[in-house]
């Protein structure tokens, strides 16, 4: 039977796929797990297959389309098949979804109908006024009402009758924004917010203080942006609002590291099995064995409960053309150092070709990104949520030293900097989990048992 091929969802995060190639024509006889298409996620281009044997009888997308997850691409059944109802079907779909938006009086009739869903307000047990929207107790003090849907009689706190003056009472910005608008001398109340609920946010600020742009500014070259940038542009800007962080910065000392990386890389058996201990594998066993050692914060943060994770799987940051992906590294704690080196490399191979499966950069619980070998000393990472930290690593280099007897020596140093979540992360758990990797990176012998 004639049916609908719907984009599938290949990644928990993913939103939307960009088309990027058919793999199979019209007419073409397909069995389970044959290539369909080639589709670009917001974390890799990935291979749909068919899961039943079937025939591809049209294609409802070209090269290039950026489809949503769920939104028919194909037509798949049996030779021969009239398919003229899904194809009218189809065309009822797409001109849905490119439909200009209602007018005011077709607006206000869905409002009318939306405000008849309303219960009226009525008081709870602790005395505040509230009400039900579509069967939901909505309590104004967490949520806010579009006033179309507010019951007659009833206003929740942050909506006002119209033609009110508009009060001058506290206004939700971000700290950050309060100390520069008032190092800049601007008052909150005329910036608008664009966090959570109108949250003032520091770029707001900034923004309110750039001067405008010439007219007559030459035109510049636009780069369509990517799925995966997308939905990092998203993520990130979701925990940059949401997450209270803060940083804690360890130089650590390095010299048995090097000379212990000396060691691995005169290994017979390592270079008979043609593995590579980088720097960057032995930080990361070293992280794994302190996760371990701390597990409080290998954790991730919910509004019941905080979850402490019982596998160790890190997750390394590898950056792409159009971005960073982080493949997992899994039971990194559980693994010895030629195993995690190989694994480290494997995955970013495939990484940098956008061909990691969704197992493979899914389910991390920590994260390290390492930019020392373009020599940043040291830099503050965002997290990858729903970590609550994530290690940033710089340079490893020779610095002034006071050695042991008070003397004026030189060594091998490297900054670490632990982005934290406040809220599962505080600064001595923070300082206790950095004090666990100086010890594994400062005695590397340690790793090898």
């Amino acid at each position: 039977m004639a049916e609908f091929f719907v984009l599938p969802q290949s990644s928990p995060t993913m939103e939307i796929g960009v088309l990027v190639r058919w793999r199979a024509e019209e007419g073409a006889a397909l069995a389970p797990q044959d290539v369909l298409a080639e589709v670009e996620t917001d974390k890799a281009t990935m291979e749909i297959e068919v899961f039943d044997p079937c025939v591809l009888l049209k294609r409802l997308a070209s090269d290039g389309d950026e489809i949503p997850v769920g939104h028919p691409i194909a037509i798949t059944g049996e030779a021969g098949e009239k398919i003229s109802d899904l194809l009218a079907e189809f065309a009822a779909l797409s001109a849905a979804k490119t439909a200009p938006a209602p007018s005011e009086s077709a607006a206000s009739e869905s409002a009318a109908s939306e405000s008849a869903a309303i219960a009226p307000a009525e008081r709870s047990s602790g005395g505040l006024t509230r009400f039900t929207w579509k069967g939901r107790v909505i309590d104004p003090a967490i949520m806010e009402m579009p006033a179309a849907f507010v019951p007659s009689g009833f206003q929740p706190s942050g909506l006002q009758p119209a033609g009110a003056p508009t009060p001058r009472g506290p206004v939700r910005a971000a700290p950050a924004a309060r100390r520069a608008a008032h190092a800049l001398g601007i008052d909150l109340h005329a910036v608008t917010g664009t966090g959570p609920h109108g949250r003032v946010l520091r770029s707001d600020v900034e923004a309110f203080r750039a001067p405008a742009q010439p007219t007559s500014a030459p035109a510049g070259t636009e780069v369509r942006n990517s799925q995966m940038r997308k939905a990092i542009a998203r993520r990130l800007k979701e925990v940059w609002a949401d997450a209270p962080v803060f940083t804690l910065t360890a130089n650590l000392a390095c010299d048995a590291l090097v000379a212990f990386r000396s060691q691995l890389k005169g290994d017979g058996q390592l270079q008979e099995a043609g593995v590579k201990v980088s720097y960057n594998d032995v930080l990361l066993k070293a992280c794994a064995r302190a996760l371990r050692d701390v597990p409080e914060v290998n954790a991730s943060w919910g509004e019941s409960a905080i979850t402490r994770h019982s596998g160790v799987h890190i997750g390394v940051a590898v950056a792409l053309p159009d971005g960073l992906i982080t493949p997992v590294v899994r039971d990194a704690d559980r693994k010895g150092l030629a195993a995690v080196a190989q694994e480290v490399r494997e995955l970013a191979g495939r990484a940098r070709q956008m061909k990691l499966r969704k197992d493979e950069y899914t389910g991390s619980t920590f994260t390290i990104s390492n930019l020392g070998m373009m020599g940043i000393e040291s830099f503050n990472a965002i997290l990858n949520p729903p970590e609550v930290v994530i290690l940033a690593v710089g340079a490893l280099q020779r610095e002034p030293v006071v050695t042991a007897s008070g003397e004026l020596g030189v060594g091998w140093r490297m900054r670490v900097t632990l982005t934290c979540d406040h809220r599962v992360v505080d600064g001595a758990l923070g300082a206790r989990f950095l004090q666990a990797v100086r010890r594994y990176v400062e005695a590397p012998a340690l790793l090898a048992s």
